[in-house]
């Protein structure tokens, strides 16, 4: 059989950008240098023609090992629905405590706001999100603004402040994560971060604390977490979101009826649906 169509334009293209170098950082006990990367999925809409926001994603992994491409073919449906998503790279704890990982998270956002033609990004709508460890780094994101202490390395001529965050089931405190898991499969993941375990260094638990940051300058909040999740207790995310509310910053906390910790549930459509309806609202 032959067949003439004529099909509709409906959608624009995407493009990936995979493993863009953003900085470089000590290696190997310090004594060679490595890449840090990102992956970018964006539109074929010509440069300068349209502007679009920005997702930074942080993958989990208690910040002993991460992935920065391992979400995004779920993450393909934001840049269907006009954002661009960015996966980033982090250091684990194997390589720097933290500080470190906030300073590279908020590195590249330099690099993309300082490439925002290049990618086509609206430097006026940058997002983070992540979940469990990358939760945190969102959450450490949103309530850093302005702090320029945890800017180190490339592009300092541009801000790394971003306009709102959304942790998935995100740790808080490192020590209340610690001491309510009903699980102490993880409790060393703490440590590692910090260089001490949080119990016996509160100075560097509460520098991890995105309880700690909460000012004025604090972006809108979305929460999501599972009220069955054994890794991250659900009532630490009340904790930031009754923090947030009480100092008037925008949030919203969903708890998530029967999911657990990295549960499929968080991927599904209604989920993508409630991320996209605060976006339109907060942006």
């Amino acid at each position: 059989m032959k067949y003439t169509v004529d099909i509709p334009l409906e959608r624009d293209g995407l493009w990936l950008d995979s493993n863009l170098t953003y900085t470089q950082v000590p290696g190997w006990l310090g004594k060679t240098t490595r890449d840090l990367k990102l992956s970018v999925i964006r539109h074929f809409a010509k440069a300068g023609s349209k502007r679009f926001p920005v997702i930074f994603w942080f993958a989990g992994g208690g910040w002993m090992d991460t992935d920065h491409n391992i979400y995004l073919p779920n993450l393909v449906d934001f840049a269907r629905r006009g954002f661009i998503v960015v996966g980033v790279e982090y250091r684990d704890s194997n390589k720097v405590s933290f500080p470190g990982q906030l300073e590279d998270a908020k590195s590249a956002i330099r690099y993309v706001r300082a490439n925002a033609d290049k990618f086509q990004a609206n430097p006026k709508k940058f997002i983070a999100m992540g979940e469990s460890a990358g939760g945190h780094l969102a959450s450490m994101l949103g309530v850093t603004n302005g702090q320029k202490k945890f800017d180190v390395g490339n592009n300092l001529n541009v801000s790394s402040d971003i306009q709102a965050a959304i942790p998935w089931y995100g740790v808080v405190d490192p020590l209340t994560a610690k001491q309510g898991s009903t699980s102490n499969d993880f409790d060393f993941v703490y440590r590692n971060l910090l260089g001490a375990e949080p119990e016996s260094a509160p100075q560097l638990d509460q520098q991890a604390n995105p309880l700690t940051y909460i000012n004025q300058q604090t972006v809108p909040f979305l929460i999501l977490h599972g009220d069955q999740d054994v890794v991250v207790p659900f009532k630490d995310s009340e904790r930031l979101y009754q923090k947030l509310i009480d100092n008037q910053i925008p949030a919203d906390l969903y708890q998530i009826k029967n999911a657990g910790h990295m549960d499929l549930k968080f991927l599904q459509p209604a989920v993508f649906k409630i991320i996209e309806k605060f976006l339109a609202r907060v942006l």
